[in-house]
């Protein structure tokens, strides 16, 4: 007998879980979440999001909240390598300002704030858009078949067990995932690179500190290698040790040991340090082999494992969960073939793949030393978090989805088929009620006609589709503020461009064509992924 059913069931509460329910409820789709702890992480974890992943929580209106709790870490600029925190200081240099992106975007800069203090603030906008969240309750069973899944669960305080029926599945339960080994997904990389144990600890740190604000400090002692950070009370840190699981298991960082290592770190004997919590890990680099099996989706850890150079982890995983949240919504309410959800793992496990490579050369290029010829090019931040391509059959122009994805400069992408809607500056309305909106914010839950100014044919044909299409009309419905649309979207002014609810462009007219209607609906089915034949 079943205890409940749901749509969709999230299988893990942490960044990407939270931003899966989050992102689904916005879409209006009724989802359970699952999360074996009792509340959110205590432990910082992931640092630092991305202007891309802050236009997505911006569409959800997270991005204000978390702009407003970063506040305390903007001076927070030194990048550090001591003996101690009151000892010497063997180098000590100033992170230069965050890179202004505001022509590429419009959040203009990187949001520096760590996982444990933007967990909560997703938590509480998911339960207001209605989103079903048990924390203290795990996933011990899951079965699927041709029409559904069936999960079993259990609340871990009182032992009470529930059978739940889901449409489909989005297993965000991070790097060992019980529900991508139950599966049988294998994963491929580089494997474990270090292994990792991180101490949360209050103390006081502000006489220590002396003034100074470390984005990263790196302690080098003879007992002590690792790294302290600090949040912006200066009462709470974290150390990160490197450990050999054999020599050196994780069970025996005690309590004392742990205080201890804290004090060493700070250089101040007989510190009152209070230990929160302490979590082993690995820094590796691994990938699913697929991101779906069935009714199941592999996001975040889950499906990737990127060694935490150049922040990408969380960031790609938040990107997984937005891309698949509008692709299930528009299944569920019968707008889109189910064969869209293929498109998932055809786009995002390119992506997985590349990024992973990218933090992996980042970690070779930090250890020094000139790189060989012909060797992999690093590539910059914003083109892994902007640049990347989409290649599903959903998408203009692609027949075969590539194994991997290239990451162009976002500054040179023009609306091809397959990336990011670029960011240009429009006013909507006219007189007192008027204002100035990027095109990503016209963007909603359907799929976005943009027709040119001269485009009376393709305005026609959207309009002539009904509801499943939003419509804006460059010249009336909005005029351009700052830049030229067309220019920006390499259209003229009588083409038109689609646009799908993520944010990217999935098929482009750049002028008229002789059958406006008949294309504009195949490009529409292609993109919902429906069969007319």
């Amino acid at each position: 007998m079943l205890d409940g059913t749901t749509p969709v069931l999230v299988v893990g509460g942490g960044l990407v879980g939270l931003s899966a329910s989050l992102f689904l409820s916005w879409h209006g789709v009724d989802n359970v979440l699952v999360e074996r702890h009792a509340g959110t992480s205590v432990h910082p974890r992931a640092w630092g999001l991305y202007p891309r992943t802050l236009e997505l929580f911006d569409t959800v209106g997270v991005t204000g909240e978390l702009l407003t709790e970063a506040a305390g870490f903007a001076g927070h600029n030194l990048n550090g390598k001591v003996e101690s925190l009151t000892g010497r200081e063997l180098s000590v240099t100033r992170i230069p300002e965050p890179e202004d992106v505001s022509g590429i975007s419009p959040i203009a800069r990187i949001l520096s704030l760590s996982q444990d203090r933007i967990e909560p603030i997703l938590l509480r906008r998911a339960e207001q858009l209605g989103g079903d969240l048990r924390f203290g309750t795990e996933l011990t069973g899951l079965t699927q078949d041709a029409e559904g899944v069936t999960a079993t669960v259990r609340t871990r305080e009182t032992g009470t067990e529930q059978r739940l029926r889901a449409r489909y599945v989005i297993a965000a339960d991070g790097a060992h995932s019980p529900v991508r080994e139950g599966l049988g997904i294998a994963r491929h990389g580089r494997g474990t690179l270090r292994h990792q144990i991180s101490i949360v600890f209050g103390a006081e740190l502000e006489g220590p500190l002396n003034g100074r604000r470390f984005a990263v400090c790196r302690i080098a002692n003879p007992l002590v290698d690792g790294v302290l950070g600090h949040d912006d009370t200066l009462r709470r840190g974290t150390l990160i040790v490197t450990h050999d699981p054999a020599a050196d298991p994780f069970e025996s960082y005690t309590p004392e040991r742990c205080t201890e290592l804290v004090r060493t770190a700070v250089g101040v004997p007989g510190l009152p340090v209070t230990v929160l919590s302490t979590l082993p890990w690995e820094m590796a680099a691994l990938v699913a082999e697929r991101y779906a099996e069935g009714r199941v989706f592999l996001a975040g850890d889950a499906a990737h494992v990127i060694p935490p150079v150049g922040g990408y982890g969380a960031n790609t995983g938040i990107q997984d969960a937005h891309n698949l949240a509008w692709k299930l919504a528009a299944v569920l309410d019968g707008r889109a073939g189910g064969a869209l959800l293929d498109s998932y793992d055809a786009e995002r496990k390119p992506v997985g793949l590349a990024t992973m490579r990218q933090a992996v050369l980042r970690l070779a290029a930090r250890a020094g030393g000139p790189p060989r010829e012909g060797a992999p090019v690093v590539a910059d931040t914003l083109s892994v978090m902007f640049g990347y391509r989409y290649g599903s059959k959903t998408v203009q122009g692609t027949e075969l989805p590539p194994e991997t994805t290239e990451f162009a400069d976002p500054s040179t992408l023009s609306g091809e088929p397959g990336t990011r809607l670029p960011h240009v500056w429009l006013t909507t309305g006219d007189g007192t009620g008027s204002r100035t909106v990027s095109t990503l914010a016209l963007v909603e839950r359907r799929p976005l006609l943009m027709a040119g100014a001269k485009a009376d044919e393709w305005h026609e044909a959207a309009l002539a589709l009904g509801d499943e299409l939003d419509v804006v009309r460059v010249g009336d419905d909005v005029t351009e503020h700052e830049g030229s649309w067309h220019e920006a979207l390499d259209v003229t002014e009588s083409g038109a461009v689609l646009i799908r609810p993520d944010g990217f462009v999935a098929w482009r007219a750049t002028t008229a064509l002789p059958d406006p209607d008949g294309a504009l609906g195949a490009a529409v089915d292609r993109v919902l992924a429906r069969d007319r034949d």
